[in-house]
């Protein structure tokens, strides 16, 4: 059962990000995972309820990934790093992971469920680098407003993934430069932890 709901999960995270939130159908999903429209049905009740089951799928694979490195972090610092590594990676960076997130982005301008559950994230993940930037700027003594920080942080990093979608080099050379990029900016705020 958990094995099937994850394989129809994967699948949703798959069409939505070919076809985006307006063309994505039960159907679609269905055919991707190889099974019948009311297998989908049956684990998810509507093409709303997978759609936020992909979306938070996502989201839940995203944060264990980050929260495995967090843990052998050293400081702050290093958690921080730890998330732009992640953020830069084929693991949370890839086309597909990236396309998911700017399907939602895109149409959270016209539907509030999605901006209302878009919302919800950013504000966590804001909130968890605010922590960490908090704690760095106390341990050296700066005077640093960490909120905006945190939150200047990941509208570059989502910015950066907006980029690397438009070409302009491959993945991999998008995604050292979006990595590059970050650390230079934290770097203005921490010259001795970037």
């Amino acid at each position: 059962m958990i094995e099937r709901r994850r394989s129809l999960l994967e699948a949703a995270v798959k069409v939505i990000a070919e076809k985006g939130l307006t063309g994505v159908t039960v159907n679609s999903i269905a055919r991707e995972a190889n099974c019948s429209f009311g297998v989908v049905s049956f684990h998810f009740q509507s093409k709303e309820g997978i759609i936020f089951a992909a979306l938070d799928h996502a989201a839940a694979e995203y944060e264990t990934y980050l929260d495995q490195l967090r843990l052998t972090a050293a400081g702050p610092a290093d958690r921080v790093r730890s998330m732009i590594d992640v953020d830069f990676s084929g693991k949370a960076g890839g086309r597909t992971l990236i396309a998911l997130w700017l399907a939602f982005w895109a149409e959270a301008v016209r539907v509030p469920s999605y901006r209302d559950r878009c919302a919800v994230l950013r504000d966590h993940f804001n909130q968890m680098v605010e922590e960490d930037l908090k704690q760095l700027a106390d341990d050296r003594g700066l005077k640093v407003d960490a909120a905006q920080v945190a939150m200047s942080l990941n509208a570059l990093i989502s910015g950066l993934w907006i980029e690397s979608t438009l070409g302009g080099g491959t993945m991999a050379e998008m995604r050292k430069r979006g990595h590059e990029a970050c650390i230079a900016f934290l770097r203005l705020h921490f010259p001795d932890d970037f």
